[in-house]
């Protein structure tokens, strides 16, 4: 097992914490008929659904266009600023536990996550983490729902009525909240090789101990800090273009749902500390030769610990089948999907049935 790593420490210079901002009210009207412009993904920019008028999306005063990583340590001691900028409205799921919002006057109806209609005011945050930077949508709903329909008539061992019995009438987009992570790391390792010699019943291995040293560099590692997206769904829509990532702007929001962050920066700084051990494991398992290897211990030292916080947008598509909830999600920057269904047991009978008449077919020739 690899070494424990120690605390984070980094090479960063101190900076002042950002000071914390209040919570403001801003909404988004059309300028010429006064309806509610929407971020539009096929265009990149705002649009009023009745006249079509559109706009780019506007920065807060004084904000940055670039989303620069911060030194860890001074992101552990300090204060994130906090609200979203503009008046939004909380609600919770009563199944998975995630606190989601809309734009003010527009009714919670179901969980994005997990579909279940069980959800409740939420009392607004007055700390909730406001995003660094913000991913906006470029894949169109009409494509992610698609992608869903193609997804669900393509799965093998599925129940034949999956398609029609899961509801499959909408998909909603969500921004999800992220925390990325950069290192760089310089790992020792050390291990006994084994060569494999002759075979049959002569065979034996002969072990030496090896050792050697491996850099290696994070960049934006991210970690979802959501309570309806679970880890394993968000890998499979890795990687996000983070490098795109753009400076927060409420605009971007505006016709979506956005989740608060739930894993504040120690937890998830922790899940990326693992994440990147087992990396490093591997990487250095990779490195010793020969046929065999045991005894592998990697101590390694770290570096320039940086983080940013960020939403990423999802797809999202929670649908019911025989009382049981699935999730489908399309990462909303690539297109990159994943997501979970049930198994139909009769196909998987018949499947293993037919393998094993084949193999009693050829044995008994």
């Amino acid at each position: 097992m690899p070494a424990e790593l120690p605390a984070p420490t980094g090479a960063w210079p101190e900076t002042a914490a950002p000071a914390a901002t209040p919570v403001g009210a801003r909404k988004f009207p059309c300028p010429r008929c006064g309806a509610d412009l929407v971020w539009h993904p096929g265009n990149g920019r705002l649009r009023c659904e009745y006249c079509g008028f559109e706009r780019a999306a506007t920065a807060e005063e004084g904000a940055s266009e670039a989303v620069a990583e911060r030194p860890l340590e001074a992101g552990l001691a300090a204060p994130e600023k906090v609200g979203w900028g503009m008046e939004r409205h909380s609600f919770r799921c009563t199944r998975c536990g995630a606190v989601s919002t809309l734009a003010a006057g527009v009714a919670a109806s179901a969980c994005a996550f997990c579909g279940t209609p069980a959800v409740v005011e939420a009392p607004a945050d007055a700390e909730l983490v406001r995003p660094q930077g913000v991913l906006p949508f470029a894949i169109g709903r009409d494509d992610a729902l698609n992608r869903f329909r193609a997804w669900l008539g393509s799965l093998w061992f599925r129940p034949n009525d999956l398609k029609r019995r899961a509801q499959i009438d909408s998909v909603r987009g969500v921004y999800v909240p992220f925390w990325t992570f950069d290192a760089e790391t310089f790992s020792h390792w050390r291990a006994e090789s084994g060569t494999r010699r002759g075979s049959g019943s002569n065979a034996r291995v002969d072990w030496r101990p090896v050792s050697g040293t491996l850099a290696h560099a994070f960049d934006d590692l991210p970690v979802p800090a959501s309570r309806g997206l679970d880890g394993l769904l968000a890998r499979e829509l890795e990687p996000f273009p983070t490098e795109r990532l753009v400076a927060y702007a409420p605009d971007y929001l505006s016709g979506f749902t956005a989740e608060e962050y739930g894993t504040p920066l120690d937890q998830a700084w922790a899940l990326a500390r693992a994440r990147m051990t087992a990396t490093l494991y591997a990487a250095c398992r990779h490195e010793v030769p020969g046929d065999l290897c045991r005894n592998l211990v990697v101590e390694t030292s770290w570096s320039k610990l940086a983080y940013k916080s960020g939403l990423l947008p999802v797809w999202i598509a929670a649908y019911e089948y025989r009382g049981r909830s699935f999730r489908y999600a399309v990462n909303g920057a690539t297109g990159k999907a994943g997501g979970n269904a049930p198994w139909s047991v009769v196909k998987i009978a018949f499947a293993v049935a037919a393998i094993l008449l084949v193999v009693i077919l050829i044995a008994s020739n």
